[in-house]
């Protein structure tokens, strides 16, 4: 499992071969499709093997804070849903780039294999979210509470990236920065769309805001 995740990882699931994967793993590629039939189904496994561990880490964390019997706050859900991989699975940062480069291929590809995936092995976890989002902030509404998951996970993704992007643009080298922000980050945005979500549709379509520093001309009459 670690090798296909090494080989998908670096190559995507069409660069791949059963045959790398086998290699890498010192085995003959007859025992794995013995054992998952087709890259498909070991493409598929990958993606199993870590989304289970996440699922249930997220679940007892906020099934606990639930049942403590005193209000939650929207950060302590996000807690739970910003835990870092490290946390979740146990492994070391390095260890992970792999399973990141397969999330963040899989989250964004509208292809029918990459949705089927995310619908069987990562929406269960979103939709227990969305529902402790409405739970701890009653007012969002439900299509409020998906878009806010949604811009969530794309920032929590910026943090997950081992690409170092935010190095180059000028950020510290100390990745637990980015959770520490992550957290009062989101959690203001939900907010917000919270207050939204119980206003009228004309009162949240508002103006774009005017460029700052230029005159606004008005044409004649």
């Amino acid at each position: 499992m670690n090798a296909a995740e090494k080989i998908f990882g670096e190559h995507g699931f069409d660069g791949a071969s059963m045959r790398e994967i086998a290699q890498c793993a010192g085995v003959a590629q007859a025992l794995l499709h013995y054992h998952f039939r087709n890259k498909e189904a070991l493409y598929e496994a990958v993606f199993e093997r870590r989304a289970t561990t996440i699922r249930g880490v997220r679940r007892q964390r906020l099934d606990e804070l639930f049942s403590s019997g005193r209000a939650v706050a929207i950060e302590e859900v996000l807690e739970t849903l910003f835990m870092s991989l490290e946390d979740l699975l146990g492994e070391q940062r390095g260890n992970l780039r792999y399973y990141v480069q397969m999330l963040a291929e899989v989250t964004v590809s509208p292809d029918e294999r990459s949705s089927r995936i995310m619908k069987q092995f990562y929406d269960p976890s979103a939709e227990h979210f969305i529902a402790a989002f409405r739970r701890v902030l009653p007012d969002l509404s439900t299509e409020g509470a998906v878009w806010a998951y949604l811009f969530a996970i794309g920032a929590r993704m910026q943090a997950h990236s081992p690409s170092d992007r935010a190095g180059r643009l000028g950020a510290g080298s100390d990745p637990g920065t980015a959770y520490r922000l992550l957290v009062p980050f989101v959690a203001a945005g939900i907010r917000t769309t919270c207050a939204l979500s119980a206003l009228p549709d004309s009162q949240t379509r508002a103006a774009p805001p005017r460029p700052a520093g230029r005159r606004q001309v008005r044409s004649p009459g």
